[in-house]
C-alpha cells in the first residue's frame, strides 16, 4: 500500500507540475485524490484573507454522484468544528471518523449534515506561513478510520499543492507582468505612431510656414497655403474667407481635392451671409476661438445654419481665425464633404499654425505696401528735390559765371588802377562766397545720396592761409573784431589735399566764429602734430605724413551744453543761430562728413557767453615734388606757334557766358564760332566741322543731349561712307583727332547729368562757374596744345605728362579687359585694400606694352584715387565676361 501511495503520489505530482492553471491544478488533485482513496467526496477550500482567514468557498471537488456538490459554497470556518487557525499553520490535521461520535456540538453536526459528511480528514495548505486553505476528504455513505498512510499521503500532495500554488502564483504574477508589458509595448508603440504622426504634421506645419514666408505676394501665398494644409490634412477642402466691413464676407481662395469641383464652378455663392458672425461682429472668433466639428448632424444646428452647410456640401469642418495684430481679419477653415470626421487634435493645430502664420504674411504685406507708398513718395520727394536743386543749381551758376568770367576778363587789364583792381577782387571774393553758399546745399544733398568723393592734389598752403585772411579781414574790421592768424614755423610750404573741400572746411569755420562774436577777436591757429601709427605712411615718392591741425577760437556768445550733441545735423541751428537770421544750418554738417571723409577729426568746446573754439585734424601728405599742379596754367597768353590751327565752336543760349568763352579763346588764338541753340551746332558742324565744341547742356530747340547725339550719329554715318573728310574741311594734322571733340559745359554738378553726357559722346564735362584753367586743362588733354606763358615767354605742355591726350575711363577699360581674370582680380583687390606696393607693381607689369594706359593709371595712383582704378577694374572684369 505505501509503495503504491508513493507511485501515486508520483503520478500526481508529475500531472501537477505540468500545469500552471490553478483551476486545472485543483481539478487533476481531487481527481487523483477521490480515485485513490476511493472516498465519497475530495474538495478544496479556500480562506478569504479580507475576512481575516475567518471564512472561505469550495473552490474544486470530486463527488459521487448521489452526494450533493459543495462547490462555491461560503462557509465559516468554525462552523465546521475545525482547530483555530495557528494550529493548521503548524501543520496540523483535524481527522473524525464519525461525526456523530466526535463530541462535536448539534450546531457542527447539522452543518456536516448539510454537506451529508459522516467522516472527515481536513489537511492544511500553506503559502510560507500563511494558511491558504483546506484539502478536504468527505466520506458521506458512513462512517471512516483514516489509516495513517492514506493521512500522510493526503499530506503530501497537500504539500505539492501548496508548492504548485506557488508556482501558479508566480506563473500568474509573470503573467500578469507579461501583459503589463505587452500593454505597455503597446502603447508605447501607439505613441510612437502618435508622435511620428505629430512629427509629419510639424515637418508640414515648418513647410507651409517656409512657403508663406518665401513670398511677399500675398495671392501666392493664399494659394501655397491653401494647397499645403489640404494636402498635409487630406480634406476635401481648405479655404480662405476675409470679413466685410459689415461682417459678412467672401471665400477668396481655395484649394479642393481633384476629384471636387471648386466652387468656383458650383453654383453656390461665394459670398457668405451668417447673420450669427454679422450679428456678432466676428462672433468668437475675436476671442481666437476654433470650432471643431465631426458631423453637422450631430450638432444642434437651425435649419437655416444647416441649409447653408447642405449648399456646399460640408458634412465636418475645422474654422480657425486670421488676425492683422490684435484685428480679427478673416478666417481659415477645413472641410470634409459628404461624409462624417473626426478631426484630431494635431490637425487644428496645424490650422491654426497655418492660420497664425496667415496672419503675419497679411501684416507684413501691409507693412510692405505701406514701405512701398513710403518709398515711392521718398523717391518723387527726391526726385522733385533733385528738380529743384539741378534748376537751382542753373539758374543761379549760369549769371554767376557771367559776373567771375567778365571780372576775371576785366582783371586781365593792366591799365586798371589799384582801386580798381580792389574793386575786382571784392566782386570775385563775393561771387566765390555765394557760390560757395550754392555749393553748401547741394553738397549736402550729394552727401545724403553719399556722392561726394575727394579729389586730392598737391596746394600751396601758406597762400591758402593769406587768401583766408584777406577775404575775411574787412568782415573782421567792420565787426570791430580782431582778426589773427596764427601760422606755426614748423608748416610746410605744400601739402597733399583736397583743397577745395579744405578751403571750405576753414570757410565755413571762420564764418560761423565771426557771425557769433560781437566783442573780441577771432584766432586761427595752424600746426602740425605727428600723425598717429594707423596712418604713417612711408612711400618712395612721399615723406613722412602728419596730422595738420586747425583751432578756430572766437570770443563770442558760446553754445549751449544741452545743443553740442545736435551740432554736426544737418539743417539744425544752435538758439544763437536762430536768432541770427542767417545761414541754412548746413555748414557744420557739411565740414563735419568732409572731416571726416579726409579721415580727420573735429571737435567742438564751448561756453555761453565766453566763447567757443573749433579743433580740427587732418592727415596730410607731404608731396616730395613742390609744384602745385594748378600752377601750370596761371599766366597763359595764347598758343604756342607752329601749330596746327584749330576751329573751336561755343553752343550756348546765355549771351554773357557765350561773349566771355569766346573772347578767352579768340584770346588764345583758336579760330572760334557761336551758335544759341542746339539745331544750329548741328548745322554748323555739318557745314564747318570745328574741331571741339563747347557745348551748353540747356538749349532751345535743340538740347545739348539731342545735338550731341545728332552729331555723333552724323560722324558714323561719313565713316561707314568713307568720307570722314569734309570738302570744307580743313585737312586735319596727325596732332588732332579725328572726330570732333565735345566737351559738355553744365551748371549742373549732378552725377546723372554727368553719366548722361558721357553716355551721349561727349568726351569731357566742365561745370559752370569755372576758372580759366580748368578750360586750358581740357584742351590740353584733348587736342594736345602747348601755351605760351606772359611770366616767361615759355611753352609747356600738358601738365607736364607728355604730348599725348590722357586716355578715356572706356579706353583704359577696354584695355585692361585684356588682361587675364586672374591678373584683373588681383589688381582689383589691391586698389580695394590700398596695398599701394602690388598696385604699383601691377601698373608696372604692363609699362613696357600700353604706355599711355599706364599714364592713366600712374596719375590716378598718384592722386591715391584707388577708388577710381578699382572701379576701372571692375568694369574691366564685366567688359570681358561679355566677351
Amino acid at each position: 500500500m505505501l509503495l503504491q501511495h508513493s507511485t501515486l503520489l508520483r503520478e500526481v505530482t508529475n500531472e501537477i507540475q505540468q500545469n500552471l492553471d490553478t483551476n486545472t491544478i485543483f481539478q487533476i488533485a481531487v481527481d487523483k485524490i477521490q480515485n485513490i482513496l476511493k472516498a465519497d467526496r475530495v474538495a478544496i477550500f479556500r480562506l478569504d484573507p479580507e475576512s481575516n482567514y475567518t471564512e472561505g468557498v469550495f473552490v474544486a471537488e470530486r463527488v459521487l454522484p448521489v452526494f450533493c456538490s459543495v462547490v462555491s459554497a461560503q462557509v465559516r470556518e468554525e462552523s465546521l468544528g475545525l482547530n483555530p487557525v495557528s494550529r493548521y499553520q503548524l501543520g496540523q490535521v483535524f481527522a473524525i471518523e464519525d461525526v456523530y461520535k466526535a463530541g462535536l456540538s448539534e450546531f457542527h453536526i447539522q452543518i456536516y449534515a448539510r454537506f451529508e459528511v459522516r467522516a472527515t480528514l481536513v489537511v492544511p495548505m500553506l503559502q510560507g506561513d500563511t494558511l491558504w486553505g483546506f484539502l478536504c476528504i468527505h466520506q458521506c455513505s458512513g462512517p471512516r478510520v483514516w489509516l495513517p498512510t492514506e493521512i500522510e499521503f493526503v499530506q503530501q500532495l497537500a504539500t505539492q499543492l501548496s508548492i504548485a500554488l506557488k508556482q501558479a502564483k508566480l506563473y500568474e504574477h509573470a503573467l500578469e507582468k507579461s501583459q503589463q508589458l505587452q500593454l505597455a509595448l503597446q502603447q508605447v508603440e501607439i505613441q510612437k505612431e502618435q508622435e511620428a504622426w505629430k512629427a509629419k504634421y510639424e515637418r508640414n506645419i515648418a513647410e507651409i510656414i517656409l512657403r508663406i514666408r518665401q513670398s511677399l505676394d500675398i495671392q501666392d501665398i493664399f494659394r501655397a497655403t491653401t494647397h499645403d494644409v489640404r494636402e498635409s490634412l487630406g480634406c476635401d477642402r481648405v479655404v480662405v474667407y476675409k470679413f466685410f466691413p459689415d461682417w459678412s464676407g467672401e471665400f477668396l481662395v481655395e484649394a479642393t481635392a481633384p476629384n471636387i469641383l471648386p466652387l468656383s464652378e458650383l453654383e453656390v455663392p461665394m459670398v457668405w451671409q451668417d447673420t450669427y458672425l454679422q450679428e456678432n461682429q466676428g462672433g468668437k472668433y475675436r476671442d481666437n476661438a476654433t470650432t471643431v466639428v465631426a458631423d453637422i448632424y450631430q450638432e444642434s444646428y437651425r435649419d437655416c445654419h444647416l441649409e447653408i452647410l447642405e449648399w456646399y456640401k460640408i458634412r465636418a469642418y475645422m474654422v480657425v481665425p486670421v488676425f492683422i495684430g490684435e484685428t480679427l481679419w478673416g478666417l481659415l477653415a477645413a472641410y470634409q464633404l459628404n461624409v462624417p470626421r473626426q478631426w484630431h487634435k494635431v490637425e487644428l493645430y496645424l490650422l491654426k499654425q497655418a492660420g497664425a502664420q496667415l496672419g503675419v504674411a497679411l501684416q507684413q504685406a501691409e507693412l510692405l505696401k505701406q514701405v512701398r507708398e513710403s518709398r515711392d513718395k521718398a523717391e518723387a520727394a527726391n526726385k522733385a528735390k533733385s528738380a529743384f536743386l539741378a534748376n537751382m543749381s542753373h539758374e543761379l551758376r549760369t549769371p554767376l559765371n557771367a559776373i567771375l568770367g567778365f571780372s576775371q576778363l576785366l582783371a586781365r587789364d593792366e591799365n586798371l588802377t589799384l582801386e580798381q583792381k580792389q574793386t575786382l577782387n571784392t566782386i570775385n571774393r563775393s561771387g566765390s562766397h555765394l557760390l560757395s553758399l550754392i555749393n553748401d546745399v547741394l553738397d549736402m544733398s550729394k552727401i545724403e545720396a553719399g556722392k561726394i568723393a575727394l579729389n586730392p592734389k598737391n596746394c600751396d598752403l601758406l597762400p591758402l592761409l593769406d587768401s583766408l585772411q584777406e577775404m575775411f579781414a574787412l568782415k573782421a574790421k567792420s565787426k570791430g573784431l580782431v582778426l589773427n592768424i596764427q601760422k606755426s614755423s614748423q608748416l610746410p610750404s605744400h601739402i597733399r589735399v583736397d583743397e577745395s573741400r579744405l578751403r571750405q572746411v576753414l570757410i565755413n569755420l571762420l564764418t560761423n566764429a565771426l557771425k557769433f562774436t560781437d566783442v573780441g577777436s577771432v584766432t586761427l591757429r595752424v600746426f602740425t602734430q605727428p600723425l598717429p601709427a594707423p596712418f604713417s605712411l612711408n612711400q618712395e615718392t612721399l615723406q613722412p605724413s602728419l596730422s595738420l591741425c586747425f583751432d578756430v577760437e572766437d570770443t563770442g556768445i558760446g553754445i549751449a551744453n544741452n545743443e553740442l550733441d545736435h551740432i554736426f545735423e544737418a539743417f539744425i541751428q544752435t538758439s544763437s543761430g536762430r536768432r541770427s537770421h542767417e545761414g541754412t544750418g548746413l555748414g557744420l554738417a557739411i565740414c563735419h562728413h568732409f572731416i571726416h571723409l579726409m579721415e580727420g577729426d573735429i571737435q567742438i568746446q564751448s561756453q555761453l557767453g565766453q566763447g567757443t573754439t573749433v579743433s580740427v585734424q587732418i592727415p596730410v601728405l607731404i608731396p616730395e615734388v613742390k609744384a602745385v599742379e594748378d600752377s601750370a596754367y596761371a599766366n597763359v597768353i595764347g598758343l604756342a606757334p607752329d601749330q596746327a590751327p584749330i576751329r573751336m565752336l561755343i553752343v550756348e543760349d546765355n549771351p554773357e557766358n557765350r561773349q566771355i568763352l569766346k573772347r578767352l579763346m579768340t584770346e588764345l588764338g583758336f579760330e572760334v564760332q557761336t551758335v544759341d541753340n542746339g539745331q544750329a551746332a548741328v548745322e554748323c558742324w555739318q557745314t564747318w566741322r570745328p574741331h571741339m565744341i563747347w557745348m551748353d547742356w540747356q538749349l532751345p530747340i535743340l538740347n545739348g543731349y539731342e545735338a550731341t547725339k545728332a552729331i555723333r550719329s552724323l560722324e558714323a554715318q561719313d565713316q561707314d561712307a568713307g568720307d570722314l573728310a569734309s570738302q570744307n574741311a580743313v585737312e586735319i594734322t596727325d596732332r588732332l583727332p579725328e572726330r570732333t571733340i565735345i566737351i559738355a559745359v553744365s551748371a549742373s554738378v549732378f552725377e546723372d547729368t554727368q553719366a548722361e553726357c558721357e553716355d551721349v559722346g561727349c568726351d569731357d564735362f566742365l561745370c559752370k562757374p569755372y576758372q580759366p584753367s580748368m578750360l586750358y586743362e581740357l584742351l590740353v588733354q584733348h587736342l594736345n596744345l602747348k601755351f605760351l606763358y606772359g611770366n616767361q615767354g615759355q611753352t609747356v605742355a600738358a601738365s607736364g605728362d607728355g604730348d599725348s591726350p590722357l586716355m578715356r575711363d572706356r579706353e583704359a577699360e577696354l584695355q585692361l579687359s585684356q588682361r587675364t581674370e586672374e591678373w584683373l582680380t588681383q589688381f582689383q583687390q589691391a586698389a580695394v585694400e590700398l596695398d599701394e606696393e602690388l598696385v604699383s607693381q601691377k601698373i608696372a607689369d604692363i609699362t613696357a606694352d600700353n604706355p599711355r594706359l599706364t599714364k592713366k593709371l600712374m596719375k590716378l595712383f598718384s592722386g591715391f584715387q584707388f577708388d577710381q582704378i578699382a572701379d576701372l577694374v571692375d568694369n574691366a572684369l564685366s567688359l570681358k565676361g561679355k566677351a
